[in-house]
């Protein structure tokens, strides 16, 4: 008699750590359902945001062709805009490509894909913020000095050139600054699902 109750005892135990089990493995699934579509959302805001860059940029060139005009710039620096501007939403797009559709199949990988996504556009920044956008800048500048009228309609489209910067600057600085905090966050959502398992 006491080794069937001993039985129904075990067989009570192995049923409950099923339940748990069970349980368990629901909310993983829950979990991971909730990250990956938290990562898709993430994504698709970024996507977003580069299709409306993408779209000022073409808005922007026929004014940069009217001030090439207006202030006898020459063709190498309005090419150079151009490739500067449109260069810049090519590599955001680039970089920022993940298959949202396989998010969840690994998501180890997913994560060391928006790792090397995070490393990527660091990299595309520094470039931008301290080798081209100075380069633009200073040859902007001289072409503005050495074809103004006057040096007050010169030191005028210069102070307008500096003010136009530092504001083009700071939005593009929240920008990359808004894309680096979802990446960590996607990240952090990614690692707390692993650490679990």
């Amino acid at each position: 008699m006491e080794n069937i109750n001993d039985f129904n005892e075990l067989e009570e135990i192995r049923q409950q750590i099923k339940a748990l089990k069970d349980k368990v493995e629901r909310k993983g699934t829950l979990n991971e359902r909730l990250v990956r579509k938290s990562i898709k959302g993430s994504m698709s805001s970024i996507r977003r945001t580069i299709y409306i860059l993408l779209a000022l940029a073409v808005l922007v060139t026929p004014v940069w062709l009217m001030i090439k005009f207006q202030h006898n710039l020459s063709w190498p620096l309005f090419i150079f805009t151009m490739v500067m501007m449109y260069g810049s939403v090519f590599f955001d797009w680039h970089i920022n490509r993940l298959d949202t559709e396989s998010i969840g199949t690994d998501l180890k990988e997913t994560a060391r894909k928006l790792a090397e996504m995070k490393k990527r556009r660091s990299q595309q920044e520094k470039i931008g913020l301290f080798v081209v956008i100075p380069i633009w800048i200073i040859w902007l500048a001289l072409e503005f000095y050495y074809n103004a009228s006057n040096h007050t309609e010169a030191l005028a489209l210069i102070i307008g050139l500096v003010v136009g910067g530092a504001i083009g600057g700071a939005i593009g600085l929240s920008i990359y600054f808004k894309w680096q905090r979802k990446n960590d966050e996607m990240i952090d959502q990614i690692n707390e699902i692993l650490e679990e398992e």
